[in-house]
């Protein structure tokens, strides 16, 4: 919030040079001026579908892919700019950082250069194909102020979030680590010899007040009968060779190891035009989805660097030492996919499968049935009669893939669901 007061100042000089006055006041606040029935606007759910490309593609050219940490980061960066300059023409919701009245501003105009303005940085190998959608959708417009107007608020809105966002942590998320011997500490998942996003859960929230307000109960204790189910389900279900796991299960597994951000998205965009939401409504939702998921990364990453408990593949292989007589060690195990960097709990997939189940059960009430198609598992559809059926089958995957012990996976979800609530409650809300 402060970095939009002192951006004011930088964008004042020239910016503001049209027949449009905007008029910027303190954070969070509202205009109380006369109300402008702004004309609707498809523009969020074309951006939409613009900013998951760009996302794909920007993790086809990133070694090792783009991680949904940072993909959550530039959709929320990206929607929430957008979200405040829709409600600079008509205010519907409190805006988010950016408190601007433009009446009159063109809608189409305002989200387009909102959106391309942020993730050109935040995805500056896909520049090229922004700057292209950006100068096609441009086109469709008619020239005049209202367009000029709409650009330079777009414009506005995404340096302001850009600005906020520029100190917040990512860019230092990597760092040391130094694995504890001891049975149940986190060692380096094979094949990697590293841990990944070490200090992702110090990364500033969006809308939390920091990374560890929805910190995770602890996972088992070694000889906790739980931690022995829990070990038992996983080393049965979630092995490369397992002749326990159904062939659906192994589907859900696969089907589910795409970007949850991204899932969540499409469906969001899939419901939201069934639905026939007004273009305030889908982009208050997008930016509210985003920011929940965001937050429950790092929310996630705090549980996880906090308890540093060692995944099934390292737990499996060592259960001689872990003091449990109910464990069996199996040195050759391996789960069905390689599992990511970092220690088992609590499960991000989990979390941010709550968390945006969490906003998407707050916008759509009563029956809602969809059906989803993977970037991870092509060609394959799965039908769901509930938000909450796939939220489940989101967190349930992870134990099929051999990646989460289940405490992780209902942990996580809880969490999800806790920082998605408070997103709910704490921000861009109706005015």
């Amino acid at each position: 919030m402060k970095s939009l007061r002192k951006l004011g100042g930088l964008l004042a000089a020239g910016s503001l040079a049209l027949s449009l006055a905007l008029s910027q006041t303190s954070c969070g606040g509202r205009y109380d001026g006369p109300a402008y029935a702004a004309a609707d606007t498809n523009a969020p759910a074309e951006w939409s579908a613009i900013a998951v490309k760009a996302v794909l593609d920007a993790s086809a050219v990133t070694p090792g892919g783009m991680s949904p940490m940072e993909e959550s980061r530039a959709y929320a960066m990206a929607f929430t700019a957008a979200h405040d300059a829709l409600n600079a023409i008509d205010r519907r919701y409190k805006p988010y950082l950016s408190d601007l009245h433009a009446p009159g501003a063109n809608a189409d105009a305002a989200v387009a250069s909102a959106v391309s303005t942020v993730l050109k940085t935040a995805l500056p190998s896909q520049a090229a194909a922004l700057n292209t959608a950006y100068a096609a959708a441009l086109t469709k417009l008619p020239d005049g102020d209202a367009k000029t107007a709409g650009v330079t608020l777009g414009q506005q809105t995404a340096l302001a979030i850009l600005a906020a966002r520029a100190s917040d942590g990512s860019a230092n998320a990597q760092g040391p680590y130094a694995p504890a011997q001891a049975p149940g500490a986190y060692q380096f998942t094979p094949p990697f010899d590293f841990a990944a996003f070490v200090n992702w859960g110090a990364v500033t929230p969006f809308a939390m007040a920091s990374g560890n307000q929805f910190r995770t109960a602890a996972p088992f204790a070694l000889t906790d009968p739980g931690y022995t189910a829990d070990f038992n389900e996983v080393k049965s279900l979630g092995e490369a060779g397992s002749a326990t796991r159904t062939a659906d299960q192994t589907q859900i597994a696969r089907f589910w190891l795409e970007n949850t951000p991204m899932s969540w998205q499409r469906v969001a965009v899939k419901l939201a035009t069934e639905r026939r939401l007004n273009g305030w409504d889908q982009m208050r939702l997008y930016a509210l989805l985003q920011m929940a998921e965001a937050d429950a990364y790092v929310a996630s990453f705090d549980s996880k660097y906090f308890y540093s408990f060692w995944r099934p593949i390292t737990a499996i292989r060592a259960a001689a030492t872990d003091g449990n007589p109910d464990t069996t060690a199996d040195a050759a195990w391996t789960s069905l996919e390689p599992a990511p960097p970092i220690p088992d709990h609590a499960s991000g997939h989990a979390a941010a499968a709550g968390a945006g189940a969490a906003v998407l059960d707050s916008v759509f009430t009563g029956p809602v049935a969809f059906t989803h198609q993977s970037a991870t598992l092509s060609g394959v559809t799965r039908s769901f009669v509930s938000i909450g059926q796939a939220e489940q089958e989101i967190g349930a995957s992870r134990i099929y893939l051999g990646f989460h012990f289940r405490r992780a996976v209902s942990q996580g979800l809880k969490q999800g669901r806790q920082v998605g609530n408070w997103a709910v409650q704490h921000v861009m809300s109706p005015v």
